[in-house]
């Protein structure tokens, strides 16, 4: 049974060896199957704060998205994306995250032609199917935010400056130029993998005819000038917004904790199992050590004995894996502010996944076909565990430590609630996220004088009155009964001691058991 096995896999594998336009079938089926993964549990989160502050942009033009996200901490490209895409798909749960699955497929797409032309049809396959079984991919190819929309510009630049590296022509450089200012324009951690790309350029130029002044020179040279030129010319009207944020993260803190020695094992659990680094242990570790192990002897073998051009592509697949982590552990040392978090990191998480599957493709072709099958196999078993962990915790924020049950709790007041009663967040962050399931049956609003507008991220609030109670004592006098939301480690306090409960709830998550969560309804008379 097992010869007609292995005998009906050859005959496959010589089938489609001879037939290259048959591998877009597989590409098909692998970017369906990342389709499938991303939406199949697409709407299962309740909306958090980083895709409410996304949704409550479409409410504004495209100018004053800019001069909201100016006082944030993001560039505007993907709000305005956003926008547009809203406008065809609708503002629910899925029109709002399906722009991230769509940016994901083009993504894994751009990735794959970047194998499939250094390195050829096989290891472009494994690559995409590794790439689309990264748990990480996954998880932020289902968030309204920007992350895949960044990963795919950064992987067709990186496709682009290939070309532009073999070609010379001055179009394609104007082109990667282009899409680097595209990059800043969505995410300023793109400015990593420019970097990557900086440090793969300079590895590559650094040979033993080239020192000092001719490095220099020719590392310069007109097109990689012409291509930066015509980037910062294009990011230019940005610059002073962006260096305002830097300057207030910088001095006024962030939220992200301080970088450790776990917060490597951390990146790579996560990469693989959607887990942090305590949670990995056992075999899975042993699996991961393993594996990394692996990949790092046949890189050194890789960069020693293959033929040039293999070699500088796999030297920029390494660089676009580990250069950009690198970087930020660096940048978030102190007297920096921290900044390190794995979601930013999502176009170097993909770069692992091709540079694991390049290497195994090199480093096994040849072997026998059960070596082979049971090296890929072990892979796919640690990314498919690693989905299962995604699943499971879902839109838990594991920065916080937090569970997000803002759409149960407001759903639950609307169940409860009479028409026309309002439900009242009892912060502005709750009320981000709970403003996107209001009905026209429950207003939802947020009391003026509970905020301090300290953070830019709030500016939509201070400037807009729609949702604001300016004068509390004078709202209540329409409304005899109200519902009161919110976070809460203990249970919820009226924001008047002459208010009377009527009614109340709470809600626990499933992931780690806490009842953080509350609804109260109120006289208020």
């Amino acid at each position: 049974m097992i010869r007609d096995m292995k005998k009906h896999f050859l005959n496959m594998t010589m089938f489609l060896k001879v037939r290259p336009r048959f591998d877009w079938v597989f590409v098909g089926l692998l970017l369906t199957a990342f389709v499938g993964l991303a939406a199949w549990n697409l709407t299962a989160g309740s909306i958090w704060f980083d895709e409410a502050f996304s949704a409550y942009l479409l409410n504004y033009n495209f100018l004053d998205i800019a001069r909201y996200t100016a006082t944030d901490v993001h560039p505007p490209f993907y709000y305005w994306l956003l926008k547009l895409w809203t406008m065809v798909f609708g503002e629910t749960e899925i029109g709002l995250r399906s722009m991230s699955v769509f940016f994901g497929v083009i993504a894994a797409i751009f990735g794959y032609l970047f194998v499939r032309k250094q390195f050829g049809r096989r290891a472009a396959l494994v690559a995409l199917a590794l790439m689309i079984l990264s748990p990480l991919f996954i998880r932020y190819g289902q968030e309204a935010r920007m992350y895949t929309l960044a990963a795919a510009i950064i992987f067709a630049a990186s496709y682009v400056l290939l070309f532009a590296a073999e070609t010379k022509k001055r179009s394609t450089w104007v082109l990667y130029g282009v899409l680097v200012s595209l990059g800043m324009w969505t995410h300023y951690f793109t400015a990593l993998a420019w970097l990557s790309h900086w440090a793969w350029r300079y590895l590559t130029l650094r040979t033993p005819r080239l020192k000092g002044k001719k490095l220099a020179k020719a590392f310069f040279d007109k097109n990689w000038m012409t291509a930066h030129i015509v980037a910062v010319g294009l990011f230019l009207p940005w610059i002073p917004a962006m260096l305002v944020q830097l300057a207030i993260i910088q001095t006024q803190g962030f939220w992200i904790g301080p970088v450790g020695l776990d917060t490597i094992g951390t990146y790579f659990g996560t990469i693989f199992y959607f887990h942090q680094s305590y949670q990995v242990t056992g075999w899975f570790a042993a699996a991961l050590l393993v594996l990394g192990v692996f990949v790092a002897f046949w890189a050194t073998r890789i960069l020693k004995k293959s033929p040039a051009p293999m070699k500088k592509s796999y030297l920029l697949l390494l660089c676009m894996a580990f250069v950009s982590p690198l970087l930020l552990f660096i940048a978030s040392l102190p007297p920096l502010t921290p900044s390190f978090v794995e979601r930013y990191l999502l176009p170097a998480a993909l770069g692992t996944m091709m540079v694991v599957g390049v290497t195994l493709v090199i480093a096994l072709r040849g072997k026998k076909l059960r070596y082979q099958i049971g090296a890929f196999a072990i892979v796919i078993a640690m990314l498919v565990s690693g989905i299962g962990n995604m699943y499971f915790y879902n839109n838990y924020n594991k920065n916080s430590g937090t569970g997000i049950e803002t759409r149960t709790i407001v759903q639950t007041a609307m169940e409860r609630a009479a028409p026309g009663e309002p439900i009242i967040a009892n912060s502005p962050w709750v009320f981000y996220e709970a403003i996107f399931y209001q009905t026209e049956r429950n207003p939802v609003y947020f009391i003026d004088e509970q905020v301090e507008y300290l953070y830019g991220s709030l500016d939509m609030l201070k400037y807009d009155d729609r949702y604001k109670i300016t004068d509390l004592d004078a709202f209540v006098k329409d409304h005899p009964t109200v519902w009161y939301v919110g976070y809460s480690d203990i249970r919820l306090t009226a924001p008047r001691d002459s208010w009377t409960k009527i009614d109340e709830f709470a809600v626990t998550n499933k992931v780690d058991g806490k009842t953080v969560y509350r609804g109260a309804q109120f006289r208020t008379q």
